[in-house]
């Protein structure tokens, strides 16, 4: 084994000298199970590099450590990191995400599973085609879409619960077809394994089946004398088994993540996994990484005071290195225009002095971007939505947009496509008698008022449906008034049926129904509308532009100037999670995560005043703020 050579031929490691006494305490001590609580911006990633380093230097053979991170440009991140000191990284060394560790394992002991060793792994859009095909007799009627049982299918798989538990505790409104989705999994996995293929989820399941049989779970466990996971908090239930089996040999586990900063559970993961470490291995060993080189020291105690109402925790207290700078800032604003406008001013104003790309405007959930995303575009401020659309280009805003289309334009035909494929019962056929039907009209009346296409019977109930809506609208006058007939009547049971996330897009539409509120007519609507989709294609280069990202995908990223806006009652905490005490602890996760993405200036922003509700008030979390900590503004 040569790898103290190539250590020795590579740059010598001074350890000292790259790592603070906490990071240094968990690099060269940690045998055993360890669990590394890292608070935001306290170097993790260099923990478990030098973690490996160290190990190698020991003459630990490459092939028996186990690197496991959660995304693969962590891993390419790692890699590249460990090459810049080795010259190359060892062949040998298992690195990378869950799936393609377990990928790895399970090309080799596949038999063990009932695969064939040369088993294809499907993407999306394949398992989608098969849950397709093998969803159409079960539920013929399509009370619920493929995509949809797509994510609950995903989702039991990673949080290791029965589709039963799953829809009775998340998606109650699916009571009705569970035997139906139950029915629809057993032909899901019999038609892939007839196929010879695998999705992802699969390869975590079949990882774990492995890993707990006696013969090829024990040999994989005693071949790992050392298994090093980034972002702990992250993992789900799946992932914390494989874990546990995978050390249950030689016991020398090093967790690294931030129980303070475990935000994801929608996707599956759980707070649980950190908090029950010490519950696991009672002779865990405990590093806290409490340094931080992100932030300033007034930023810092306003993150701690947030995150110590919280109860379930591993309390730590974030120091910072930085120099004292100005304290946080939280701003009342009369209402959400009044915020938006205030935020966008203060940001014209910044832009004097910082680059665009020094500041980020956060939120909690994606329909509070809208205003400011208009103002934005008024005074032609260049920015970017992380991770997703623009508002006005998100799928279903443009659905309620092509609705309005059609009522004031018949012989938009593009638009009739977009209504008409949401319209139950109508198919590709009745869609184009409907659309040959409406081209020789030259106003809405024609249209609603008028028989003489034959459709087969459920095409006719969709699209007498669909001329009753364009009735009620015309009758309703108001722009909003009219978006709440497209939703009540129409829509809500579309997004129920399509999309587990369907009250978050509910939300969106119904900010999209208080903007229109300040627009006088339909025309303006569409006009309006129209004028936001058009600034897309204005940004030619997006690498110094401002930033707009939900909390969620903000996560890990960082700038000098941060805003966080709607910090108000019934928007943060999100209303869904307000009497769930376990909710708004990860909600007031969600708030921490956002407040250590600030550098060096930060800005919390509320209103109070909200068409959506009769009570208005700043959210618990800023009145938990001790007053001494922040500046307080009021903006009229």
């Amino acid at each position: 084994m040569n790898t103290r050579q190539n250590l020795e031929s590579a740059v010598e490691i001074n350890y000292e000298a790259f790592l603070n006494p906490e990071q240094l305490k968990a690099v060269r001590e940690g045998d055993g199970p360890c669990l590394v609580l890292a608070g935001a911006g306290s170097g993790k990633t260099r923990v478990l590099i030098y973690r490996t380093m160290y190990l190698l230097e020991q003459g630990i053979p490459p092939s028996r450590i186990c690197l496991l991170t959660f995304t693969n440009k962590a891993a390419r991140e790692m890699l590249r990191r460990i090459e810049k000191y080795l010259g190359k990284v060892p062949e040998t060394l298992v690195a990378g995400t869950f799936h393609h560790v377990a990928n790895v394992f399970l090309r080799k002991y596949s038999h063990y599973a009932s695969l064939s060793p040369n088993y294809v792994i499907i993407d999306r859009e394949d398992s989608l085609s098969i849950i397709r095909e093998v969803s159409k007799k079960i539920l013929p009627d399509k009370e619920i879409a493929p995509e949809v049982i797509q994510e609950i299918l995903g989702l039991s798989a990673n949080t290791s619960e029965t589709i039963k538990d799953l829809i009775m505790t998340r998606y109650p409104h699916f009571s009705n077809i569970i035997a139906r989705l139950e029915t629809i999994h057993d032909a899901y996995e019999k038609r892939k394994r007839e196929l010879g293929v695998v999705d992802y989820d699969d390869l975590l399941s079949f990882w774990l089946k492995i890993l707990t049989m006696q013969e090829p779970g024990e040999k994989i466990s005693r071949r790992f004398l050392y298994i090093l996971v980034d972002e702990y908090q992250d993992t789900n239930r799946i992932q914390a088994l494989i874990l546990y089996q995978l050390a249950r040999i030689n016991r020398n586990i090093m967790v690294v993540g931030d129980d303070a900063q475990s935000i994801y559970s929608f996707r599956g993961a759980t707070v649980q996994n950190i908090l029950d470490f010490p519950k696991i291995y009672p002779d865990a060993k405990l590093f806290y990484l409490q340094t931080n080189y992100r932030s300033t020291p007034e930023i810092l105690s306003l993150a701690n005071s947030v995150i110590s109402h919280n109860r379930y925790q591993f309390p730590k207290v974030l120091k910072s290195v930085k120099e004292s700078g100005v304290k946080p800032v939280v701003i009342e604003c009369d209402d959400k225009h009044s915020e938006c406008v205030f935020v966008v001013n203060r940001v014209k104003e910044l832009l004097k002095k910082v680059r665009p790309s020094d500041i980020g405007i956060l939120f909690r959930s994606r329909y509070q971007s809208a205003e400011i995303e208009i103002e934005l575009n008024k005074l032609n401020i260049p920015y970017v939505v992380r991770g997703g659309l623009r508002f006005f280009e998100m799928a279903h805003i443009k659905d309620i947009i092509a609705f309005f289309r059609v009522y004031q334009n018949p012989k938009d035909e593009l638009s009739w496509v977009r209504v008409l494929n949401l319209t139950r019962g109508v198919g590709k056929s009745s869609r184009d008698k409907i659309i040959a039907f409406v081209r020789g009209k030259s106003n809405i009346d024609e249209i609603i008022n008028s028989d003489g296409i034959k459709l087969i019977s459920t095409a006719e109930k969709g699209w007498e449906n669909l001329k009753n809506l364009l009735k009620n609208m015309r009758e309703a006058k108001q722009v909003p008034e009219q978006i709440g007939i497209i939703v009540n009547n129409f829509y809500k049971d579309y997004l129920e049926s399509h999309y587990l996330d369907w009250e978050q897009r509910l939300a969106d539409i119904e900010s999209l129904r208080e903007i229109s509120s300040t627009w006088n007519n339909v025309e303006e609507f569409i006009s309006q509308t129209s004028l936001q989709e058009h600034f897309r294609g204005e940004i030619k280069d997006t690498k110094d532009v401002l930033i707009l990202s939900t909390i969620h995908q903000a996560k890990g990223l960082e700038w000098k100037i941060v805003f966080i806006i709607g910090v108000s009652a019934f928007h943060f905490p999100h209303t869904l999670s307000s009497n769930d005490y376990a909710g708004i602890e990860e909600e007031r996760r969600i708030f921490y995560v956002g407040i250590t993405r600030a550098k060096e200036d930060l800005y919390i922003t509320y209103h109070m005043s909200d068409p959506r509700n009769f009570s208005y008030r700043k959210s618990i979390f800023i009145q938990e703020i001790p007053g001494h900590l922040i500046e307080f503004w009021k903006f009229d």
